[in-house]
């Protein structure tokens, strides 16, 4: 290597690092002026939060791989909480929750897809940022910025399929819309979950919510409105139970810490900071660890109070381990989202100036998220399209969305659909059980990582008996690629279609 090569890599290295021990100057800095800080433990904890719905995994059940990548990117995040101003560590959490997804691929969770996404785009800014500027101040400045330009534009990606893979047929039905799935365990409570009105209500308002949403991504003047509705909606949906919201919810609140005007950041960030040097004075160092172990402990007393008194003769370890994390969501939600209303609507409508214009580069991650989410409607992967309780179905060849009524079907993989009769594996008797299928492409991929099973299923009007993954040619029917980029839906044919997820 040339000495002018070696002095370039020193250079780089040199300049990437020196971030994690900032100069006198820097420190000295008001740091509520730079929105990585505000950012940066957030998206630690929206981390912490999809990890933990990994259980798999944490308990190295997925590998000793994925599990020690689990583990090492929390201890990762909750560094990243104590010390976000270490802007290396939300480098090195991005490239190890990137890794983790890469390998764990394919993976069904559109919130760990976006932000997968979202990860890619801080290693590829800071990459440019650490090889263009030699000034820490001016490459946090640069970071930060252009940081902000790809998290609003994947949250209007969101947003935007969020409506349009909506507008099909049964979402728009009350009997079985994914909205009044959501909607009825909320409802309950207040005895209203069978009013017909509150579900259309809930239909109908997830629209418009997403709609408003968008437009006040960028319409920064009134950017609050739909910032602070977005928040009611993200803040509500896990503690319907109805699945694991807290990643999707704590996700969204993460971008929308950089999607905000500056100043809002800014005043957010004060808001937090204060907070935790109040606790720092009063109990020392120890002190800014003090509200994490409060509600920790208190969620866990509670969960283990309420089970010993249930009526229930057992409580399952997943029911329990869950509303921990759901507690510790409505702590740690709520508060947070209520700072960041706080200072939205301190700064409403907004009157600042907007900054110079970002490079176009930035846009190729939420344009490549765009592409890959039209995926349905092409005869691709169902699953990690943004599609999630949409009611959508596109498979052999018959769509129910009212805009694209017959799929493009450019792609083979959803055309020949399997209905499942019987099986040696539990998991595929359970969509016999349920007289639902599979597309041929997912069902291969199940019997060749079970060999040993066979399926008896029928392929139009045809009847298969037990099917093994050699008779099917399960270990040469598809590329390592097209494994780790395709992944379906189970599919029902019943109509009006149930909402699955």
């Amino acid at each position: 290597m040339s000495a002018h090569a070696d002095r370039s890599v020193h250079g780089f290295w040199g300049n990437f690092w020196r971030q994690l021990r900032p100069s006198m100057s820097e420190a000295t800095e008001r740091v509520s002026a730079d929105g990585l800080i505000a950012f940066s433990p957030v998206w630690a904890a929206a981390a912490i939060f999809s990890l933990a719905g990994d259980r798999g995994m944490l308990l190295f059940r997925d590998g000793p791989l994925l599990g020690l990548m689990s583990w090492a990117a929390i201890s990762v995040a909750l560094l990243l909480i104590w010390r976000p101003r270490w802007t290396p560590l939300l480098v090195l959490l991005a490239g190890v929750m990137a890794t983790r997804y890469a390998i764990a691929m394919p993976v069904a969770g559109n919130n760990k897809m976006i932000a997968a996404f979202m990860n890619a785009g801080i290693l590829a800014i800071c990459a440019h940022a650490v090889l263009r500027y030699g000034n820490s101040a001016q490459m946090r400045e640069n970071i930060y910025e252009n940081m902000r330009v790809v998290a609003r534009a994947l949250l209007a990606v969101m947003y935007f399929y969020g409506i349009f893979h909506k507008i099909n047929s049964d979402f728009l039905d009350p009997r079985v819309s994914c909205a009044v799935a959501l909607y009825m365990p909320l409802a309950d409570g207040f005895g209203l979950q069978n009013s017909l009105t509150g579900k259309y209500f809930a239909i109908w308002s997830t629209f418009i919510v997403e709609a408003i949403a968008i437009v006040s991504l960028y319409w920064k003047r009134w950017f609050a409105v739909g910032l602070l509705l977005a928040l009611m909606f993200h803040f509500v949906i896990p503690i319907s139970v109805y699945s694991w919201y807290m990643d999707f919810s704590s996700l969204v609140l993460a971008l929308y810490i950089l999607s905000v005007p500056r100043e809002v950041s800014e005043r957010f960030y004060d808001s937090c900071a204060r907070l935790f040097r109040l606790l720092r004075d009063r109990f020392g160092l120890l002190g800014q660890a003090l509200p994490f172990g409060v509600v920790i402990g208190g969620a866990v007393t509670l969960v283990g109070v309420l089970s010993v008194f249930s009526r229930q003769a057992s409580i399952p370890p997943s029911h329990a381990y869950q509303s921990v994390w759901v507690l510790m969501w409505v702590v740690y939600g709520g508060l947070t989202m209520l700072l960041l209303a706080d200072a939205a609507i301190n700064h409403l409508p907004w009157r600042g100036t907007v900054g110079p214009q970002r490079p176009m580069w930035l846009y190729a991650v939420p344009a490549t998220l765009f592409i890959v989410c039209t995926a349905p409607y092409l005869g691709l992967r169902t699953e990690a399209s943004i599609a999630m309780f949409s009611n959508l179905h596109t498979e052999a060849g018959v769509s129910n969305h009212l805009v694209i009524t017959q799929p493009l079907a450019l792609f083979p993989y959803q055309s020949d659909v399997a209905m499942i009769k019987a099986s040696s594996d539990p998991d595929l008797q359970h969509f016999a059980d349920r007289n639902q299928g599979l597309v041929m492409f997912s069902l291969k991929e199940r019997l060749r990582k079970k060999p040993e099973q066979w399926v008896t299923y029928e392929l139009n009007g045809v009847r298969y008996e037990k099917a093994t993954a050699h008779s099917l040619g399960a270990f040469t029917h598809a590329s390592s690629w097209e494994r780790k980029l395709l992944i379906f839906k189970h599919v029902d044919f019943a109509r009006p279609k149930v909402c699955t997820h």
